[in-house]
C-alpha cells in the first residue's frame, strides 16, 4: 500500500513539474508595461486572440489611441524559430505549414526581447523610439 501511495505522490509532483515548466513567463512583458508608463502612458492591457504568430497575444492600448501587440512564448528559442517566419519588411509570415501575406494599415516594426516579439503598426516614431530604447533594434517591419 505505501509503495501505491508514494507512486502516485511521485506522479503528482512530475505532473505538476511538467506543467510548471510549460507556463509562459511575463517578467519581460511586466517589465515593458513598467517602461512605457514610466514614460508617462496610460496602459490597458488586454488578451486577444491569436493572430499571424503563434505566442499567446496581449493588445496594449497606449493614451486610448495606440496599440502595441505582444506576443509570449513558453521559451526563448519558440519565439526565435516563429520570429524567423516574418519576411524582412514584415509583409508576409511562412512556416513551411501556412503563408500568410499581410497588409498592414500603417508601419509594422517588429521587436523581441528574451520570450516576447513586439508588434506596433503606425507611424508615431514617439512610440517607435521607446519601443527602441527598451527592446533594442527591430528586427523586421518598416526600413528593414
Amino acid at each position: 500500500m505505501r509503495k501505491i501511495i508514494l507512486i502516485y505522490a511521485l506522479v503528482l509532483i512530475s505532473t505538476v513539474l511538467i506543467s510548471c515548466s510549460h507556463q509562459i513567463s511575463y517578467d519581460s512583458f511586466e517589465e515593458l508595461i513598467k517602461h512605457l508608463k514610466s514614460k508617462g502612458y496610460d496602459i490597458v492591457v488586454e488578451d486577444v486572440e491569436k493572430s499571424i504568430l503563434a505566442g499567446k497575444r496581449k493588445w496594449i492600448t497606449i493614451n486610448d489611441s495606440e496599440n502595441i501587440s505582444v506576443y509570449l512564448y513558453n521559451k526563448n528559442e519558440q519565439m526565435e524559430k516563429d520570429a524567423s517566419y516574418l519576411s524582412a519588411d514584415g509583409s508576409s509570415y511562412d512556416n513551411g505549414r501556412k503563408v500568410v501575406m499581410i497588409e498592414w494599415f500603417s508601419y509594422p516594426y517588429f521587436f523581441k526581447k528574451e520570450n516576447m516579439i513586439v508588434l506596433y503598426v503606425g507611424d508615431n516614431l514617439e512610440i517607435v523610439h521607446i519601443l527602441e530604447e527598451f527592446l533594442g533594434p527591430q528586427f523586421a517591419g518598416y526600413g528593414e
